[in-house]
C-alpha cells in the first residue's frame, strides 16, 4: 500500500512538472520552415550597407573567377602565401577550406596557416614576413586587434606584401597600395536574422536583453545594429538591457546580471554562439528559467551549436549562419583578381551571405555551410531532431 501511495505521489508530481513544462513551452511559438525559407530568400542579398570606410559591398558573385581568369591564374607565380589567425578554430578552418578550394582550382598548393597566441606573437610574425617580403605572394590575416597591430600591417604593406583582412581592417591600412580589402560576413544580416527568429518566437511582444562585443570590430558593430534595428520595428518588443564584453567567458555573468535585473526578460540575443549565446543559455538554465527565456545568435557554431539548437532542453532556438567557406573563397578570388590587374578590386569590402537557421532547417543549413569542411552532423544531434 505504501509503495502504491508513493507511486501515486510520484505520478502526480510528474504530471504537475510535465504540465508546468508544457505551459511554459507554450509561451513561445516554434519558428516554421516557411518563415525561414522566406527569410533565406531575403538574405540572399547582403544587408550590410557598406564597409567601415564606406566601401561598396561586393558579394561572391562579384568575385567569382571567370574561365579566362582561372587559366591566367594557373601561370601566376604567387610565391609563399599565408593565412594568419589564432588557433585554426572552426571559423578559421572553414575560411581556410574555402581558400584552398580556389587555390586547387588554379593548381596551387594549399595556403599555410600561421597561428598565434597573442597580439605580441602576431606582431613578431608580421615583422618576420616583412623581412622576406620579396618571397611573399599575399597574406590573408585575422588581426588580434586593429589598433595595436595597425602599424605592423602598415609596414608589411609598405614592404610590398599584398594583404586582405578578415572581420576588421588594421588601423592605417585603408589607403595603402598593397591593401586589397576587408573580407567579412553580412554582419547586419546576421544580427537581424537572429533577432527576427526571436521576435517571431515571442509573438512580437516582450522584453529582450542583448550581449554584444564591446570592442570596435566592424562585423560585430553591424551585428548589433542589425539586431537593434530589427527589434525597434516591433512596438511591443522592448530592449530592456545591454551588456558588452571583451572576453566571451564574461557572458555567463553578464547574462545572469541582466536576467536578475530584468526578471521579465523573454529573450536574449548574443553576438556569437560559442561562449556568448551558450553563456546566456547556461545562465537561463542555472536560474531555472528553461521555457521562460529563449536565446539566439548571429552564427551557428558548427556541430556544437547545432546540438544546442536541436536539444529541446536548451534555450537556444536559432542562429544566423555566415558562409565562412564562401568567405575563404572570396579572399583568394579577390587576391587573384588583384594580381591579374583588376583595379576595381583594390580597397574592397568582400561579403559572404547569411542563412537563418532553426530546428526546421538545421540539417540543410549545416550541410550548405559546414559539411564540406567539418563532416556530417553526429547521429546524436540528428536523433534530437526526431
Amino acid at each position: 500500500m505504501l509503495r502504491k501511495s508513493l507511486a501515486i505521489v510520484l505520478l502526480v508530481a510528474f504530471l504537475i512538472v510535465a504540465g508546468s513544462a508544457a505551459l511554459a513551452a507554450e509561451k513561445f511559438r516554434e519558428v516554421p520552415l516557411e518563415l525561414i525559407q522566406l527569410m533565406e530568400k531575403q538574405f540572399h542579398q547582403v544587408w550590410t550597407p557598406a564597409g567601415p570606410s564606406g566601401e561598396e559591398v561586393r558579394g561572391a558573385g562579384d568575385l567569382e573567377l571567370t574561365a579566362e581568369e582561372i587559366e591566367k591564374a594557373k601561370s601566376l607565380d604567387l610565391g609563399q602565401y599565408y593565412f594568419m589567425g589564432a588557433s585554426l578554430d572552426m571559423t578559421e578552418t572553414l575560411n581556410r577550406f574555402g581558400m584552398n578550394k580556389v587555390l586547387a582550382s588554379i593548381g596551387k598548393p594549399e595556403i599555410s596557416f600561421m597561428g598565434s597566441n597573442s597580439i605580441a606573437d602576431q606582431i613578431d610574425q608580421v615583422t618576420t614576413l616583412a623581412g622576406k617580403a620579396d618571397e611573399i605572394g599575399f597574406v590573408v590575416a585575422q588581426a588580434w586587434e586593429a589598433v595595436t597591430l595597425g602599424p605592423s600591417f602598415v609596414e608589411l604593406a609598405k614592404a610590398g606584401v599584398p594583404q586582405l583582412h578578415n572581420w576588421t581592417t588594421p588601423a592605417g591600412l585603408e589607403n595603402q597600395e598593397y591593401y586589397i580589402g576587408l573580407v567579412d560576413a553580412d554582419g547586419y544580416g546576421q544580427g537581424a536574422a537572429a533577432a527576427e527568429i526571436l521576435a517571431y518566437a515571442m509573438g512580437y511582444k516582450g522584453e529582450v536583453g542583448l550581449i554584444y562585443f564591446a570592442l570596435e570590430q566592424w562585423t560585430n558593430v553591424m551585428r548589433l545594429k542589425g539586431a537593434e534595428d530589427t527589434f525597434a520595428k516591433y512596438p511591443d518588443i522592448k530592449v530592456v538591457g545591454k551588456a558588452g564584453f571583451t572576453d566571451p567567458s564574461q557572458s555567463f555573468d553578464l547574462a545572469i546580471g541582466l536576467l536578475q535585473k530584468y526578471p521579465e526578460i523573454d529573450a536574449m540575443w548574443g553576438t556569437w554562439m560559442m561562449g556568448v549565446a551558450t553563456g546566456a543559455a547556461e545562465a537561463v538554465l542555472s536560474l531555472g528559467r528553461l521555457g521562460e527565456v529563449v536565446v539566439a545568435a548571429p552564427d551557428l557554431g558548427g556541430k556544437a551549436g547545432a546540438q544546442y539548437i536541436a536539444d529541446p532542453e536548451n534555450p537556444i532556438i536559432g542562429a544566423a549562419e555566415a558562409d565562412c567557406i564562401e568567405m575563404g573563397e572570396n579572399s583568394v578570388n579577390a587576391a587573384i583578381k588583384w594580381y591579374l590587374g583588376n583595379t576595381d578590386i583594390a580597397q574592397g569590402y568582400f561579403v559572404s551571405r547569411v542563412y537563418p537557421v532553426v530546428k526546421a532547417n538545421l540539417v540543410d543549413v549545416y550541410n550548405k555551410t559546414n559539411l564540406e569542411a567539418m563532416g556530417e552532423l553526429p547521429q546524436d544531434v540528428l536523433d534530437l531532431l526526431d
